[in-house]
């Protein structure tokens, strides 16, 4: 299937960073902390990309310590979030896009200042137009960070007709639908079994994704 193009919005955890090792861990730290049950691998695994207060919330807390938590959980992680390795031929494939003159830009549920730091870390920060995250207002979703990411593409004049954006992830999809632009999953991040059922093309792959991203002859 072929999409019609015009700029390319990246997730950053599971699809451009393998960051599920310090996103479990920093999560086992702060239950742990709490004196809280600590979830099986295979059900931390599923938080690795969704907001924190969903993913605490979905653990049964709320209130005051649900607020306590991811204060807590972000606390921890700035430590650590320059840990992850990007997945293999990923930044090559973002600097392509870049120097083909795709506009680029990040869509995460990270906090902005860490996507913005991360990308810097990892030499991609001049390969994206935009860097956009979350930030901690609790009512900051996925489709609100796409739209930012959108909105702020177009005001540097870029064409922004047709983007799309690139995840690994449920949250992914319905953050993009939400948003009303298309999804391309991605084969090798975290999603469940039929997280990716509703994008509109999944690649398994990076050199999938290149082909279909990529403009003709380039």
């Amino acid at each position: 299937m072929s999409l019609p193009i015009s700029a390319v919005l990246f997730d950053v955890d599971g699809t451009i960073v393998d960051s599920a090792p310090v996103v479990m861990s920093t999560f086992r730290e702060v239950l742990s902390d709490f004196g809280l049950p600590i979830p099986d691998d295979q059900r931390l695994r599923s938080y690795v990309g969704p907001p924190l207060w969903h993913s605490f919330g979905e653990l049964g807390y709320s209130g005051q310590l649900l607020a306590d938590l991811v204060r807590g959980y972000r606390e921890r992680y700035i430590r650590h979030h320059l840990d992850p390795e990007p997945f293999e031929g990923v930044p090559e494939l973002v600097w392509d896009l870049h120097r083909a003159g795709v506009p680029v830009a990040t869509a995460t549920s990270k906090q902005a200042p860490m996507a913005l730091s991360q990308m810097e870390h990892l030499g991609l920060a001049g390969a994206f137009d935009v860097i956009a995250g979350a930030t901690p207002d609790p009512s900051c979703s996925k489709a609100t960070v796409i739209n930012e990411a959108v909105a702020r593409l177009g005001a540097q004049g870029a064409d922004v007709s047709h983007p799309v954006i690139v995840g690994d992830s449920v949250w992914d999809v319905r953050g993009g639908h939400e948003a009303g632009i298309p999804v391309i999953g991605v084969g090798w991040g975290y999603a469940t079994e039929d997280g990716l059922d509703d994008a509109e093309v999944v690649c398994d792959t990076v050199e999938d994704l290149r082909a279909l991203l990529m403009p003709t002859g380039r």
